[in-house]
């Protein structure tokens, strides 16, 4: 709020403080509601899902959230009326957001506030009913067939109830499915339809191969053993969810498999380009995924720019190192470690001196369940903890993706665990941030570009490999995937087909034999807009950071910066240079 000058005259002055206190009033009511209004949206979206409830919260009635009030199903159907209900539930939300005014609020607040209306720009846009039918629910890397193995094999049961859910969760995989698939034929029937479909059948086979043997079946089965019920209730509760899986879950992928094989040759083996308004679907998910407003242009010419500049520190580091060539020819050492468990443990005790102070890091270490481990190719993932939690962060690795000392697993655990995600989550949970702000604001370019750079920085600690070695591995990845961002856009905006794609590549050294340069086509025109949340948001983490070194200088401390990138939670980065704009001012 604005200062006021002195003014001699008594009643001037009497009607100024009465002015200025009346104005304060109003806004502190108004800050007031504002506070209000996110923590309803946070208690709402924990009632409007059950799986969302279950995920964040252990005891949701300490939150305000009524348990009664939360159908236990997989969520909200992909047919027009649940999604039409959907939308204007969305927009009594929007609509009470608009009411409040951004000058009126804290700087804190200030910063919610452009978190919330960064997501909703883009929700309001997405939804658009000339968009309708644009999003590809089976997504090869991220669909729902994807999601479901890995949501079922990780479930936490806390007792006996969760047991109960659980079994009625399973049950609702086919009537659930069912809507996706009705979904996605109208999406055939409308020429809209663009995903690998080969792939997607292929997973789907695995799963119905696998029948009552499923790993995912088993690994819901020790859970409800680790409970240590009565042996009676135990063998009751893994036959119906043995009836569930059997008559609900299976008939679902094979209903999956079929579709697949049916709508294979009405499938757009293309990008979003050959679509009539997919160009613009397109720029509306890489602005979701990048965490900004920079343009699609915007956002080739930055990834561009970098796969040059990576190339000449490539070239750089040649003459000052000839060891680095082993790098670039695949020849990577190897650390020291014999376990994923070691490599936290050597890690997060030097996180003291380069990091803010977090004091819960408790964790464990679970392997991947088996079949996801060997159809994913996914080397590991954290799972996201409760808010309330009292039981250890969970780091889940594939122990089929090679020997615990290889680099890739060094720095994957670091990406996952400390000082990435892990790190990253344990920080915002202890912070003041809003429970919204915890759990509901999603910006996958901060999250993940987080992780990426927190796993080169991990390189840092490993003092017995040469720095310049390690420098040019991270160069290496870099330019590779800013390649693959350009080619990205190139599929989805531009309208390339595989030739040019394969040309591109070629144009730029990066040459594959064609079945390689397929498969990855493949993998980018099933999942537009899917790397560049780890590769953008690292470019926009270094480029902050080396534009505060340079305005700091000597004054510049990593601990404090990383305090600066961490204290907004998951937010556009608009918000994170705020908060680094704040400890810039106050370090100098």
């Amino acid at each position: 709020m604005s200062k006021f000058k002195k003014i001699s005259s008594l009643v001037l002055a009497a009607l100024i403080v009465f002015s200025t206190a009346g104005c304060s009033t109003n806004h502190e009511e108004e800050q007031k509601e504002f506070d209000a209004f996110i923590e309803k949206e946070f208690v709402e979206a924990m009632e409007s899902d059950y799986t969302t409830m279950h995920v964040y919260l252990e005891q949701p009635e300490k939150y305000g959230v009524d348990k009664t009030k939360v159908e236990v199903n997989l969520g909200t159907r992909v047919d027009e009326e649940s999604q039409k209900e959907a939308l204007e539930n969305a927009k009594k939300s929007w609509d009470a957001f608009e009411k409040f005014k951004r000058s009126h609020l804290t700087d804190e607040q200030q910063k919610i506030y452009d978190t919330y209306a960064y997501q909703e720009e883009i929700d309001k846009a997405l939804n658009d009913e000339k968009f309708d039918y644009y999003q590809q629910l089976f997504g090869s890397m991220t669909g729902i067939h994807y999601q479901l193995p890995t949501l079922f094999s990780d479930w936490t049961l806390r007792d006996e109830q969760d047991v109960k859910d659980l079994i009625l969760l399973v049950k609702d995989v086919k009537p659930y499915m069912d809507s996706i698939i009705q979904y996605t034929r109208t999406q055939v029937e409308k020429g809209l339809l663009m995903t690998d479909t080969e792939d997607v059948k292929e997973y789907c086979d695995n799963i119905i191969k696998a029948g009552e043997n499923s790993s995912i079946l088993t690994s819901m089965n020790t859970s409800i053993d680790a409970l240590k019920l009565d042996d009676q209730k135990t063998s009751q509760y893994k036959k119906e969810l043995k009836d569930a899986f059997t008559s609900s879950f299976l008939p679902a992928y094979k209903e999956i498999s079929e579709l697949m094989k049916d709508v294979k040759k009405a499938n757009n083996n293309e990008g979003y380009a050959k679509f009539e308004n997919g160009k613009e679907y397109y720029a509306l998910l890489l602005k979701a995924s990048i965490g900004s407003d920079k343009s699609v242009e915007d956002v080739k010419k930055m990834m561009s720019s970098d796969f040059d500049e990576q190339l000449d520190n490539m070239r750089k580091l040649m003459m000052k190192n000839s060891k680095v060539l082993e790098a670039v020819m695949g020849d990577l050492p190897t650390t020291s470690f014999k376990s994923y468990k070691e490599i936290l443990d050597y890690i997060r005790p030097k996180l003291a001196d380069d990091f803010p102070e977090v004091k819960d890091l408790d964790y464990e270490i679970e392997p991947i369940n088996e079949e996801i481990a060997s159809s994913s190719g996914v080397a590991a993932y954290f799972n996201i903890p409760p808010l309330d939690g009292t039981t250890p962060k969970q780091l889940r690795v594939n122990p089929k993706t090679g020997d615990v000392n290889t680099i890739n697993n060094y720095y994957t655990v670091a990406h996952e665990g400390f000082p990435g995600h892990m790190f990253q989550y344990a920080y915002m949970y202890e912070s003041s941030l809003p429970n919204w702000c915890k759990t509901m604001a999603s910006s996958s370019a901060y999250t993940e570009g987080w992780a990426v750079y927190s796993q080169y920085y991990a390189f840092k600690y490993l003092k017995d490999i040469d720095q310049d070695v390690l420098e040019m591995i991270k160069l290496n990845e870099l330019a590779s995937y800013s390649a693959v961002i350009v080619a990205d856009i190139g599929i989805h905006y531009e309208g390339w087909d595989f030739k040019q794609f394969s040309d591109y590549f070629n144009s730029m050294g990066l040459t594959a034999d064609e079945d390689g340069m397929k498969k990855q086509y493949a993998q980018l025109q099933a999942n537009p807009a899917a790397f560049e949340p780890y590769y953008v948001g690292y470019k926009e983490f270094s480029t902050i950071k080396e534009k505060t070194q340079e305005k700091l200088g000597d004054k510049f401390k990593d601990k404090d910066f990383h305090e600066a990138l961490l204290k907004s939670g998951s937010a556009p980065f608009s918000v994170v240079q705020s908060n680094v704009d704040e400890y810039i001012k106050n370090a100098k």
